[in-house]
């Protein structure tokens, strides 16, 4: 899967887009939504006259599942 990126205002910079769904606008072009991978806030990225498809392998999403758990001591273990 290619990570995509989008750019945070908040943390001025691109990040990558967690969990992007398309989105078909007024006008007819396609543009994707997700969440920041930093700050948390919501990102919009246009990206044409063509539906994206976004595909996420079983592997992939059991993996960012497990890996973006946080632990109670505050480390990722």
């Amino acid at each position: 899967m290619s990570v995509i990126e989008a750019y945070d205002i908040k943390a001025r910079k691109k990040v990558s887009m967690k969990d992007p769904q398309p989105y078909l606008m007024k006008n007819g072009s396609w543009a994707l939504k997700g969440t920041s991978s930093e700050t948390g806030i919501k990102l919009f990225k246009i990206v044409g006259r063509t539906k994206p498809s976004i595909t996420q392998s079983r592997f992939e999403a059991f993996k960012n599942l497990f890996t973006s758990r946080g632990c109670e001591c505050g480390k990722e273990c």
